[in-house]
């Protein structure tokens, strides 16, 4: 792994599909046809597109309804992997996991077809998007596949990750009902999913699961003992349980945590004097790391993440050790993870 002195950063948490240049939607879109907001223009569809206040996480979800229909193409699913290589490299990222659902990206004539045949098309055109970018720009960038507990496209990312696994698919993730506000007694666990989580473990593929963001610490519990999680997607309400906590830092249970989205998405409300979880896991040495999440719809990469802890009291100490617990909870094969944190320790000291 040659990279240049600059690129020390790896990122775990960051949706592929909520990671596109603006530029990039508004061409797309207009090749396709697409109603634009507004007039018409970049500047409408910019604004329409980046969240700027914080509300809920309903809320954050809204703009990619506006554009999710112009990336159903194997030509835009190899673009916008490639793009995503090219701003990692801006933003000072050695090695990232970009996740993303290929369902998001899968043409509408494939789901009549054959469903599976062009899901696995799409995981090939991103794969591909990867290596290119990474040739041309350095970083190194793999895929976790994404589902959403409650529908089969769990079962469709757990088969492709088997289908992929070692050929640049390392991990899923899921996202949950349960999570995104529901009242946990309102939504019963589902069985596939839990049995998708179940044969994942048994066949040796990595899991990332989204608890603790909008939902409570009980959904960042039932994630590590029901789903076997080996890492948390957000879960700042995990400080609610301090008993979880204790039980977190000691299991050194990773938090794959994302600044300005915990803020924009009304998981986090700074309230007079309250400290930011990421600062609680900071002063507490949790094990942690720093991601964007949907730069997208924040309007901002990873880069202005590191600045807005920064600007909380975190320091160079701090996102050393954030970057050093990040290679160490990777998906990457043990001999690409020794040399990952060998890149790390090299460029860190």
């Amino acid at each position: 792994m040659k990279l240049d002195s600059d690129q020390k950063r790896v990122e775990l948490h960051v949706h592929l599909d909520g990671a596109i240049r603006h530029e990039t939607i508004y061409d797309l879109m207009r090749k396709n046809k697409m109603k634009l907001p507004g007039d018409g223009s970049f500047e409408a569809l910019s604004k329409a597109l980046t969240v700027t206040e914080p509300k809920d996480l309903a809320n954050f979800l809204k703009p990619f309804g506006i554009y999710i229909q112009a990336l159903k193409s194997l030509e835009a699913a190899e673009r916008v992997a490639y793009e995503f290589c090219e701003e990692m490299t801006k933003n000072k990222v050695a090695y990232a996991e970009a996740r993303y659902s290929p369902h998001n990206f899968l043409p509408e004539h494939q789901k009549e077809v054959s469903k599976l045949s062009g899901l696995k098309q799409v995981v090939e055109a991103i794969t591909r998007g990867f290596k290119r970018g990474e040739e041309d720009f350095g970083p190194k960038v793999t895929s976790i596949l994404c589902g959403f507990n409650g529908d089969e496209s769990v079962d469709d990312v757990l088969k492709l990750a088997q289908i992929f696994k070692g050929e640049g698919v390392v991990g899923i993730d899921m996202a949950t009902k349960q999570d995104l506000g529901y009242n946990p007694e309102e939504v019963k666990l589902n069985s596939q999913a839990i049995r998708c989580y179940e044969e994942a473990r048994k066949c040796g593929i990595h899991r990332t699961l989204h608890a603790g963001e909008s939902g409570g610490p009980e959904m960042v519990q039932r994630a590590l003992q029901v789903f076997h999680a080996e890492r948390i997607g957000h879960g700042y309400h995990t400080l609610e349980d301090e008993n979880l906590f204790q039980n977190c830092l000691r299991d050194r249970v990773h938090f794959e945590t994302c600044p300005h989205s915990s803020i924009l998405t009304g998981a986090v409300k700074l309230d007079g004097h309250k400290k930011h979880p990421i600062i609680r896991f900071a002063e507490n040495d949790a094990n942690f790391s720093i991601s964007s999440d949907d730069p997208t719809i924040i309007g901002k990469w990873v880069d202005s993440d590191y600045q807005l802890l920064e600007e909380w009291g975190l320091n160079a100490q701090h996102f050393k050790k954030a970057n050093f617990n990040a290679a160490e909870a990777s998906f990457l094969p043990q001999n690409e993870k020794a040399e990952l944190l060998e890149v790390i320790k090299k460029l860190w000291t």
